[in-house]
């Protein structure tokens, strides 16, 4: 070969590279631009989806808009993939000759997503349409609304009322994150729901009585009941006898992986006065560094895997599902991997769980062990994994007993006196079996189901205002400016209304509670204490200056 030729074939070699950069290159803006909406996303449009994708890019933009920056539209999945149904499903109709389902359960996604569904189908989120066998369900049933439509008060002008829906308050707020039970409206203006169908392994409905009685519209497509859907609560149960929605943390059309990522998605139900995680996270260092260094989160990255694609600060999903370098980058669907406590209760438990799932509450220790298959210890370890990237062992180990001694104080002193008062008061029927007709469960309610969950998920994520001032500071006050007197006020009027044998066994159980010497300072007083603080304010502020 001459030394021309090995010129000639060195610059060829040399342009191809020269090529593939500039490809490469081109490759890269053009996924940047298509993620920063500069440029719309390349997508694959399957066969079977296009008469849909032309339609609705007519009727509903919106809805095509964000398919189209979507991964699936990126992979040819389309609105048939995903909307597909069998004719024998409750939901199903023939849309322009294709039989398709309006509802997309977890069961559908499974078809392509059948790991991922079968972690959630285990979690706790899969459970939250449980709710509706709840005091909260209750709540906002009864107690809020009515079980029943009843006649307007009065008459509203500009409207016209005839009738109040009694459900409207569990439908629009507790059913909305918890999840609804999914209904048909029925021929008779009924409802026919998951119950009804009875689904198979596969869900189809068994009950084909409860089938023939599904009202259809003109089209023949079956009408859903109005107060169940639109829905998207993270348990619903669904007409095919899944449960969840996937739609829940990854929102239609677009299933965006980044939404779900960021602590905004879960404040969608993690927030307020008797569960404020978001406000939580916000409150504390993680939330603080999130929102200074997000634009260093590579939320965008494919895999985002902690210690690997990001570092800068950690989210919800961070914690509680994301991969990390510790794991193998493993994702979970399952959010309760990594919870060592459940706070959701009057009393945390210990989140020892057995086969299904459930928390272990048998006291036994050789009982326990016969049922805990997955024990809170190694989901803590699970947890100090996520830690470990950003702090020391000793760091970790001190924060959690700091977390377990909150909760155990909490406990302790509160939660299970607070707990057997109440059940005292049960038990000798001094309270009538209705909840919240009397105040003492208002107050209780408020004290375990507010400020003792605000207390225990601000130790839990570092939150000291939540921990102390919104948290543990408003437990003591109902408990000893509220609990107390109000139950000592029901003992007292069963007395007078001669029920003294049952007022007097409620009375022995409050007093032995404050007996103890957690709570001496409420019943003997703190003196000395008191004179030691005030001493030191006056040195502190001057006259004037103590409490």
């Amino acid at each position: 070969m001459t030394l021309n030729q090995k010129r000639i074939i060195i610059a060829a070699l040399a342009f191809l590279f020269l090529l593939s950069l500039i490809f490469v290159q081109w490759l890269e803006v053009t996924r940047r631009q298509a993620e920063a909406g500069l440029r719309p996303p390349p997508i694959a449009v399957p066969a079977s989806s296009v008469a849909c994708v032309d339609c609705h890019s007519e009727t509903n933009p919106g809805i095509v808009a964000h398919w189209r920056g979507s991964e699936h539209a990126r992979t040819g999945v389309g609105c048939v993939e995903c909307h597909r149904a069998e004719q024998a499903d409750a939901d199903a109709f023939s849309h322009y000759g294709v039989t398709i389902a309006t509802v997309v359960t977890p069961r559908d996604c499974a078809h392509c997503h059948g790991d991922v569904a079968a972690e959630f189908e285990k979690s706790h989120h899969a459970q939250g349409g449980n709710i509706l066998a709840s005091l909260d369900n209750f709540l906002a049933e009864t107690v809020e609304g009515a079980r029943l439509n009843f006649d307007p008060h009065s008459p509203t002008p500009g409207k016209t009322v005839t009738t109040v829906n009694g459900f409207a308050s569990a439908f629009s707020g507790c059913q909305q994150c918890h999840g609804s039970k999914v209904a048909l409206v029925a021929t008779d203006g009924g409802m026919i729901t998951v119950d009804d169908l009875e689904p198979d392994a596969a869900g189809q409905p068994t009950n084909q009585d409860a089938v023939a009685r599904i009202a259809k519209d003109g089209n023949g497509k079956p009408r859903y009941h109005p107060g169940t859907w639109p829905n998207t609560g993270i348990g619903r149960l669904n007409l095919d006898g899944s449960r969840g929605s996937c739609s829940a943390c990854h929102s239609r059309h677009d299933f965006s992986p980044r939404r779900a990522r960021q602590p905004e998605n879960c404040g969608k139900c993690h927030l307020g006065p008797d569960h404020p995680q978001k406000e939580i996270y916000e409150e504390s260092k993680h939330g603080v560094a999130y929102r200074d260094l997000r634009e260093q989160m590579n939320l965008d990255a494919d895999s985002w895997v902690l210690g690997e694609d990001y570092s800068a600060a950690p989210t919800c999903a961070t914690c509680h599902m994301s991969g990390h370098t510790r794991n193998g980058g493993k994702i979970t669907h399952d959010p309760g991997e990594r919870i060592s406590w459940t706070n959701r209760p009057p009393v945390s438990l210990v989140m020892d769980t057995d086969l299904a799932g459930k928390v272990v509450k048998v006291a036994d220790p050789e009982e326990r062990r016969k049922l805990v298959v997955d024990s809170a210890e190694q989901k803590r370890t699970r947890m100090k994994d996520v830690c470990s990237h950003c702090h020391t062992p000793d760091y970790v180990n001190a924060f959690y007993q700091q977390y377990d001694d909150l909760v155990i104080l909490y406990n302790e002193k509160f939660a299970k006196p607070g707990q057997a008062i109440v059940a005292a008061l049960r038990q000798n029927q001094l309270l009538t079996p209705t909840e919240f007709d009397e105040e003492i469960e208002w107050t209780w309610f408020y004290l375990w189901h507010h400020e003792g969950r605000r207390a225990r998920h601000g130790a839990s994520m570092m939150a000291p205002d939540y921990t102390h001032w919104h948290g543990m500071f408003e437990v003591a006050e109902r408990f000893y400016m509220e609990l107390i007197p109000q139950a000592r006020e029901v003992i007292s009027e069963a007395r007078a209304h001669g029920r003294g044998a049952a007022a007097a066994r409620a009375e022995q159980v409050i007093e032995a509670i404050l007996a103890r010497p957690e709570h001496a300072w409420f019943e003997e007083g703190a003196t000395e204490q008191m004179k030691k603080i005030r001493a030191a304010m006056e040195e502190r502020y001057g006259q004037g200056g103590g409490p």
